[in-house]
C-alpha cells in the first residue's frame, strides 16, 4: 500500500482554509483565538519635527517600571511587559482582545539624532520619546531613562 504523497500538504491546506473561515467570521485579528500568553506590538506613531524625531507609543496598562527604551546602532528598542492584574479565577471569556505579556517594538532613527539627549515620558497610557537632532558627535548605545 502506497503512502499518500500530500498528507502534510492537505493538512496545511485545511488549516489555511480554517483560518480563512475564522477571519471571515471574526475579522482579521481573530480575538476569540488569542491566548493569554500572546505576544503583542504596541501601536507607534513616528514623526519628525524641526527639533528632531518624536515617537509616541500606545502603552495602556503599562507602568514605567515595566518598560525599557534602549538606543543601539541607530535603532530605538522599546520593550516591556503588560501584566494582567485581575484574578483569573472563574473567568469565562466571551471575547478576548487585550494581550498581556512581553512586548517589543524597534524604530530606526535618522543619523542626525543625538542619542545622548533622547528623553521618554509616560502619561495616560502613552509614552512619548523625543529624539532631538544632534549638534555633533557619534551615535552610541545606551539606556534611556523614563521620566
Amino acid at each position: 500500500m502506497e503512502e499518500p504523497k500530500y498528507l502534510f500538504g492537505d493538512v496545511k491546506r485545511a488549516r489555511r482554509e480554517m483560518e480563512n473561515l475564522m477571519r471571515q467570521v471574526f475579522g482579521p485579528s481573530m480575538p476569540l483565538l488569542r491566548t493569554a500568553e500572546c505576544k503583542w506590538q504596541p501601536n507607534v506613531d513616528v514623526y519628525e519635527s524641526e527639533g528632531g524625531v518624536v515617537i509616541v507609543v500606545e502603552l495602556a496598562g503599562v507602568t514605567r517600571e515595566e518598560v525599557s527604551v534602549v538606543f543601539d546602532d541607530g535603532k530605538l528598542h522599546i520593550r516591556g511587559v503588560r501584566r494582567d492584574g485581575t484574578p483569573h479565577k472563574n473567568r469565562r471569556y466571551r471575547q478576548m482582545e487585550i494581550c498581556y505579556n512581553e512586548f517589543g517594538r524597534s524604530v530606526y532613527l535618522p543619523d542626525n539624532v543625538d542619542p545622548d539627549r533622547i528623553t521618554a515620558k509616560i502619561n495616560n497610557g502613552l509614552m512619548t520619546i523625543e529624539a532631538p537632532k544632534k549638534k555633533s558627535g557619534q551615535s552610541k548605545s545606551h539606556q534611556i531613562e523614563i521620566g
